[in-house]
């Protein structure tokens, strides 16, 4: 566990030196690109401007990028949670499983009694026509 601990606290630090390693480096490409439109254009001021307008499309694209990755992921945790339906869904599953093979099983010791229970079951719905409509407003979900 300590040593868990320890690798973690490492790596920690190693990736805030790493962070500021990259923020120094994205300020020297700045003033690079800076130095290097001064060159190009004929004031500072606009040098800054260029820099700075070229900085928020370098911006934007990285957003749109991240913001496309971001939903590509969230469609495909969303598709992946409708495949495994809702935890309702799943509870209900578990339940009718379990139920059906304690049904199944003693159904199987009890064959003649399942018969008969079928047989009078069937001739309730045959013979009862309200017993016939509650049952199949029932399946219809009525």
């Amino acid at each position: 566990m300590q040593a868990k601990v320890i690798r973690i606290a490492i790596m920690a630090a190693v990736s805030l030196v790493a962070a500021v390693f990259l923020v120094a480096t994205g300020a020297f490409l700045c003033v690079a690109l800076y130095e290097g439109l001064r060159l190009l254009v004929p004031s500072p001021a606009l040098a800054a401007l260029a820099t700075a307008a070229l900085l928020l499309v370098l911006t934007w694209i990285i957003f749109a990028i991240g913001s496309a990755i971001a939903r590509a992921a969230e469609r495909k945790a969303r598709q992946e949670a409708e495949k495994k339906g809702s935890p309702a869904v799943r509870i209900g599953l578990e339940i009718g499983k379990l139920l059906g093979e304690s049904a199944a099983g003693t159904l199987g010791k009890n064959p003649y009694k399942v018969l008969a229970g079928a047989l009078v079951f069937g001739f309730l719905v045959g013979a009862v026509p309200k017993l016939r409509s509650f049952l199949l407003s029932l399946l219809q979900g009525k």
